[in-house]
């Protein structure tokens, strides 16, 4: 009979345990998003080539990188232009972004006032299942400058982004979001068509007036995943024109029964055509392309911790207060 009330009492700690108030959230965050190229890679250069590509730019702008390989060029630039009026093509990246910035790049590669001028403020946390469109603060954007040339082609080339990200409240607490790492498999496609029919790798023939390939096959990139195994990517969303993915993260250094600790970081590509059922892209010829970015912060269901676990502990509180008793 005591082993059954003790069960009984046991079974009614637990519950008041996981009853107990839920911690609050870490409300906002300032931020710090880097991006740059690492290893571009590029098709050997024909007898008759001009140019060698070239590498340049610094992700951190000249201030403390926060990427784990240090500051990386945020400008590639390859080929022979075939009009010196357009140059050759570039892959672009506009880095760092903070929570102080006030510009990016628009669909056309132009500048513009992310909010009338004034700097974008701190990233707000979305709760738990909230709708995270309405958090989104502007990232790095990746600019395509597609023109045609001859001579030597981008192949490929790895693009590393991290976020910095500091609470406000409680202070100094600091957090670097899952590095992210993606492949860039590069297809330079022949503006004509892959055949006479002017057949693309994606949309319609080429030259076909108001299409994606209006000027020439559009070139595609398809973005693989590199993170290291600790990191897993979830895409969340997607339409025509935009991928949205997560990847979740645990702030340490907290009092877990004061504050939340689990949380997701959700980034928005949006801009260009989607290819495929990943992440790829498809960029028009003959003009500036922008790959916007955009993140939010969301919270997320922290691992339950199991019954038997609870049930133990609830075993040892009881076992402590019965010796106690006795004494």
């Amino acid at each position: 009979m005591k082993s059954i009330k003790i069960i009984a009492a046991a079974i009614a700690v637990s519950t008041s345990f996981s009853s107990l108030a839920d911690p609050m959230l870490i409300q906002q965050w300032s931020f710090t998003n880097e991006a740059g190229f690492f290893n571009p890679e590029f098709t050997r250069k024909p007898a008759n080539a001009v140019n060698d590509p070239t590498v340049d730019g610094d992700s951190a702008d000249g201030g403390t990188s926060i990427l784990s390989t240090g500051a990386l060029p945020d400008n590639v630039c390859w080929g022979d232009a075939v009009s010196t009026r357009k140059g050759q093509s570039c892959l672009k990246i506009n880095s760092p972004v903070t929570n102080e910035s006030t510009e990016t790049w628009n669909e056309n590669g132009e500048w513009v006032n992310i909010t009338d001028g004034s700097a974008q403020g701190n990233a707000v946390t979305a709760a738990i299942g909230e709708d995270y469109t309405h958090f989104f603060k502007q990232g790095t954007a990746l600019r395509h400058d597609n023109f045609p040339i001859t001579g030597q082609f981008l192949d490929g080339v790895t693009i590393v982004d991290g976020i910095q990200l500091q609470a406000v409240m409680p202070t100094g607490i600091e957090v670097n979001a899952p590095e992210l790492m993606f492949l860039v498999d590069f297809w330079e496609t022949p503006n004509g068509g892959l055949d006479a029919d002017g057949t693309c790798p994606f949309g319609p023939a080429a030259r076909t007036p108001e299409s994606i390939n209006e000027k020439g096959c559009s070139d595609i990139f398809q973005m693989l995943p590199a993170s290291d195994a600790s990191t897993t990517i979830a895409i969340i969303n997607r339409g025509d024109d935009f991928i949205d993915f997560s990847v979740k993260f645990k702030v340490q250094g907290v009092d877990a029964a004061l504050y939340h600790r689990d949380y997701e970081l959700i980034t928005r590509l949006s801009g260009l055509s989607v290819v495929g059922e990943s992440i790829g892209f498809a960029t028009r010829e003959n003009g500036v392309n922008v790959l916007n970015a955009q993140f939010a912060i969301r919270a997320i269901d922290a691992p339950e911790p199991s019954t038997l676990a609870i049930f133990a502990a609830s075993l040892l509180a009881l076992s402590g207060f019965t010796r106690r008793k006795a004494k």
